[in-house]
């Protein structure tokens, strides 16, 4: 794994941060993506700070394990300038996990357009450019792992958030059709869909619930560890899978 990359987009806070911590405690090398980049650079910072504790090395190793890149998903030049900018320091792209997202609380009578389409063209339309730009790497080479993070919303409509629930119904399809696509060269493509995860976007959806029931939610790290099964199990899980966690 010492030699593997990764690119989690969405990774300054939540389940993309803690995803990308538990991959560079595994030895990967991690590209953090994110439109912030105060959050890039706590993010990348901190893990720097884990890949020193953990194998005792000094700030020059971490550096040269660890990018942090701003970037829009919905944005193709920003989407290709991260794949490239990854594969010109890291050669090679292994994992891609599509996790960026945003949700707006709003019944769909009162969603404008713009909304609903800044929450399509992030959500989904976001991991369909991600995919496409580091496929060519990932078939050349005969392998590679694409997770992508749908939703229990994915699963079941719920209101107030019809636009979300359609970007993450859309990632299933996205999966099932992109695995059936890559099967013959050795592409794994998985969705995985969190029921409540203790997020900061689950606190902005309903605060006075979250503070209720937070203790019951799952954690981001939770989520994160459940991912990195999917990646490196093999006899477990299947492409073109989606794996619900609740």
């Amino acid at each position: 794994m010492a030699h593997q990359t990764a690119i989690v987009t969405g990774s300054g806070r939540g389940i993309g941060k803690e995803t990308a911590i538990l991959l560079s405690k595994m030895g990967l090398n991690v590209v953090i993506c994110s439109r912030t980049q105060n959050e890039i650079d706590s993010t990348v910072d901190q893990i720097k700070e884990i890949i020193i504790d953990t194998n005792h090395s000094d700030g020059a190793v971490a550096e040269g394990r660890i990018l942090g890149i701003k970037c829009d998903v919905s944005k193709p030049s920003e989407v290709n300038y991260l794949v490239k900018s990854t594969v010109g320091i890291f050669k090679n792209i292994d994992i891609l996990i599509n996790n960026a997202g945003i949700v707006y609380i709003k019944k769909l009578i009162d969603t404008s357009e713009e909304e609903w389409d800044k929450t399509i063209d992030i959500n989904l339309k976001g991991a369909f450019l991600s995919s496409k730009a580091v496929l060519p790497f990932m078939m050349k080479k005969m392998s590679g792992v694409i997770i992508n993070v749908s939703s229990g919303a994915g699963k079941t409509g719920f209101p107030d958030i019809s636009a979300y629930c359609a970007s993450k119904f859309g990632m299933i399809g996205l999966t099932e059709s992109l695995a059936w696509e890559v099967g013959n060269y050795n592409v794994k493509v998985m969705a995985i869909c969190p029921g409540e995860v203790d997020t900061k976007m689950q606190e902005d959806f309903d605060r006075e619930y979250y503070g209720r029931y937070k203790h019951k939610m799952l954690r981001p790290k939770q989520v994160a560890q459940r991912i990195i099964e999917m990646i490196f199990n093999d006899n477990k899980y299947n492409s073109g899978q989606s794996v619900e966690i609740g």
